[in-house]
């Protein structure tokens, strides 16, 4: 999972990638869904473990985040000391990253988007979506801006908006 607008650093105002998770050995279970689509699950922890989603509350933006499923290759070597520290995900390059490691065309993706602002009403009730996921079906441009894939796969990960779910 990748949080595509993590919020500018020392001074400058280019918007940042942070790797949210990266879980591997997903396998198919036996639960379908309308007798075509087959769950997936992994009881893998990491290589890079689950930070939740919570953009900071001065944050202006709300913030876009892409889950891929890709196809994991026999030799993937990604290891939990690759990344020992959140500052170690920020920046991350995910078209480094798919080249080095030999990853191909997402099988599939999801997208939401979470708004960490929280304002109140003239009465001083809280309102507003706090740091709660919420779903778009219309087209967006984030103050990240567009970025690029590896050949063949979509011209931005702001155009894939799939299901996470795998057609078996």
């Amino acid at each position: 999972m990748l949080d595509l607008d993590v919020p500018p650093a020392n001074g400058t105002t280019t918007r940042r990638v942070l790797l949210h998770a990266m879980l591997t050995d997903f396998h198919a279970t036996q639960q379908k869904f309308d007798n075509a689509t087959t769950l997936l699950a992994t009881r893998a922890a990491g290589p890079v473990a689950y930070l939740s989603p919570s953009p900071p509350a001065t944050d202006t933006t709300a913030h876009r985040y892409v889950e891929l499923l890709l196809h994991q290759p026999a030799n993937f070597t990604v290891q939990a000391s690759d990344f020992p520290t959140v500052q170690d995900r920020i920046n991350f390059d995910f078209a480094a990253f798919a080249t080095k490691n030999s990853v191909v065309s997402p099988i599939a993706a999801n997208f939401f988007t979470v708004d960490g602002r929280v304002t109140t009403s003239p009465s001083g009730t809280s309102t507003g979506s706090g740091s709660n996921p919420t779903n778009i079906l219309t087209p967006f441009e984030g103050a990240a801006g567009r970025m690029m894939l590896p050949g063949g796969w979509a011209p931005s990960l702001s155009a894939m908006v799939l299901l996470l779910l795998i057609m078996i």
